[in-house]
């Protein structure tokens, strides 16, 4: 984790009450990881850390883009993400194994890094196909050669020949 210094909140300074934190991860951040999916992009979160006696409440926004392969043209298209996210860290006097969004962390830890939990947001953040709204970008990143493949010329009169053939079909039974 000595990587990810900057993403470590220095909990045994904080007061109890609410703390605002910003961070940024990009193209150097994604590559710390192995195997990952996001290779590039630039997320900005913002963090609301809200301090209590026996537990901390951090609620996450993000936004901002990763690079990806278009499924509709397969240009290189920054795709826009954004989420919120909420992570519940309870103070116990060992370090317990985490429980899906609570973890445990002990009373005395001198700061708790987020830069694993950064990460899987921007994952999670993820979209299951990689298309946007591209037609209100004034520059579309859009490969016309196969949107044209996609989206034959009907103009014209011009119909495709191939289905006129299948309405041509008729079932004797």
């Amino acid at each position: 984790m000595d990587n990810f210094v900057a993403y470590s909140l220095p909990i045994q300074g904080l007061k109890t009450g609410i703390h605002h934190f910003k961070f940024e991860v990009d193209d150097a951040f994604f590559a710390k990881f192995e195997d990952s999916p996001v290779q590039e992009g630039k997320v900005l979160f913002e963090l609301e850390l809200d301090k209590r006696p026996d537990m901390m409440l951090l609620d996450f926004t993000l936004e901002g883009y990763v690079k990806a392969e278009c499924d509709r043209c397969t240009a290189t298209i920054d795709l826009p993400i954004e989420d919120e996210r909420q992570l519940i860290v309870k103070f116990d006097e060992e370090e317990i194994e985490a429980e899906d969004e609570v973890i445990f962390l002990h009373r005395e830890a001198p700061e708790f890094n987020v830069a694993t939990y950064l990460y899987e947001f921007v994952v999670l953040a993820l979209p299951i196909t990689n298309i946007y709204d591209c037609e209100n970008d004034p520059e579309p990143p859009c490969n016309f050669e196969v949107l044209k493949h996609l989206n034959p010329d009907t103009d014209a009169g011009k119909t495709d020949s191939i289905w006129d053939s299948l309405k041509d079909l008729k079932s004797d039974n």
